[in-house]
């Protein structure tokens, strides 16, 4: 059984508590101590994402989880909202709860419930704070979404593995975003005893980008990895690229991923690596949900997939109380739509999803080198 609770983001201060007792008194002979509870944006800005998610979530419970019951509270990707799904979730003591896609709404479920010990199953919100802090601030979360430093990491790992010896450069936007990613990047490269031998921040929502890439080309650099806040921008510094002919390596942010569906895409030439998540249907281990997508004439988008996952993963971890769920999630490893999902002791997903691609024949391929 699947039951809602929905709140509209104008109404949202004037829920009334008569409302959740009755839904609480409604429920509470049908709901098993086996339900998971999902947070997710139904309303507001995100309801998209939340609709999506909560499909996947729905296809999940059909296919693996007829023996467990589902509870959907809308927390619209709002600490208002967010306080009253914490609310009603905890009056119906779920065995587990998941989604919280936004990092304010994780945050005020890992407060809410800290003293309640229930397990909090990450799925969207990307946080470095909800690993770094989760021991000091005694959250009991594990977040199998990947973090905000996860491209970082990933490309600070392909640069000190191939890169050794080539001379390379790391560029900015000027963004929070741009600035933030080349900082990890340099800090973590700084570790393996590696730095960028040329750096450079350029302005962005220009119509060219010709000068930073004339200033590459005399840095003498082989190898330029750009981070980007926009796909536009990132588009005209890969356009101006091969107009100059300039020939050193590019390597850019998701943002580009985009770039098969870009009616400007023929003028970018083959060869720019783009670091993104690999797209959630070409995985392997997405094959069954694929064709059952297809059968029912769904859409594919990432959303589907990733309630699908966290159904998963919270049907395999439960166990018959919260210390059973929560060694569980400490130490299997989980199987699912988008690939394996382990932990390790900081409660973080220790498998990346980010992975290099390369821009071949009009379409992004997977980069393995």
């Amino acid at each position: 059984m699947i039951v809602k609770r929905l709140t509209k983001p104008l109404s949202k201060l004037m829920v009334s508590c008569s409302f959740s007792m009755a839904l609480m008194l409604s429920l509470g002979s049908t709901l098993k101590a086996d339900t998971i509870a999902i947070s997710i944006p139904l309303s507001g800005d995100y309801s998209e994402v939340g609709r999506n998610f909560s499909m996947g979530a729905k296809l999940a419970m059909e296919t693996i989880g007829k023996e467990h019951q589902l509870f959907i509270a809308d927390d619209g990707c709002d600490k208002d909202l967010a306080n009253l799904a914490v609310n009603d979730i905890s009056a119906l003591k779920p065995a587990i709860v998941t989604g919280m896609l936004c990092n304010d709404v994780a945050i005020t479920f890992a407060n809410s419930l800290r003293d309640s010990k229930l397990p909090l199953l990450v799925a969207g919100a990307r946080s470095v704070r909800l690993i770094k802090d989760r021991d000091r601030e005694g959250w009991n979360l594990w977040r199998m979404s990947p973090g905000d430093n996860a491209p970082a990491e990933k490309l600070a790992d392909y640069i000190s593995t191939n890169l050794k010896d080539t001379a390379f450069a790391l560029v900015d936007d000027g963004t929070i975003y741009g600035r933030n990613l080349t900082d990890s990047i340099r800090l973590d490269l700084n570790d393996a005893g590696m730095a960028p031998q040329f750096a450079d921040t350029f302005r962005a929502a220009q119509s060219t980008q010709s000068g930073m890439l004339r200033r590459l080309e005399r840095s003498g650099v082989s190898v330029a990895f750009i981070a980007s806040a926009t796909t536009q921008d990132l588009l005209t510094i890969a356009k101006d690229h091969e107009s100059l002919g300039i020939k050193n390596q590019l390597i850019v942010t998701e943002q580009l991923s985009t770039l098969p569906f870009l009616q400007e895409a023929e003028a970018v030439a083959d060869g720019i690596l783009i670091m993104m998540q690999q797209p959630s249907f070409t995985q392997e281990s997405a094959g069954a949900l694929n064709k059952l997508l297809n059968e029912r004439n769904i859409k594919p988008s990432k959303g589907i997939y990733d309630g699908y996952a966290a159904i998963q993963v919270a049907i395999a971890s439960l166990g018959k109380t919260k210390d059973e769920t929560t060694q569980n999630l400490n130490s299997k490893r989980f199987e699912t739509v988008l690939g394996d999902v382990e932990f390790d002791n900081s409660g973080k997903n220790i498998h990346n999803p980010y992975r290099l691609h390369i821009w071949q024949n009009g379409t992004l391929l997977p980069y393995d080198k």
